[in-house]
């Protein structure tokens, strides 16, 4: 299972904390304020959890997409970085959150 988080929030404090607790949680960056998890499903929900408590109160659109592995597979790909589908392909199958 994956999960995507995406974000649109005014003030660049906030952006920066959600990107670095996603990251210390395991998630790898895609895009500018769009990053994935990927995990079994009970670690998955476990991020969407933990996320949804460390976003509150904070402004703006900020959304955590739970999907399966078919779904992002089937994704149509116009155009990227090569450094970022490197980063992609190396995002480890599994994470250990201390």
């Amino acid at each position: 299972m994956m999960v995507i988080l995406s974000y649109d929030t005014p003030e660049q404090k906030h952006q920066t904390f959600l990107r670095r607790e996603f990251e210390r949680l395991g998630g790898a960056r895609i895009q500018y304020s769009v990053y994935a998890f990927r995990g079994e499903n009970h670690e998955c929900y476990r991020v969407i959890r933990q996320m949804k408590r460390l976003a509150k109160g904070i402004p703006g659109d900020i959304r955590m997409i739970p999907m399966e592995e078919s779904v992002w597979e089937g994704q149509v790909v116009v155009s990227e970085k090569y450094e970022t589908a490197d980063r992609i392909r190396k995002m480890p199958l599994f994470v250990v959150i201390w």
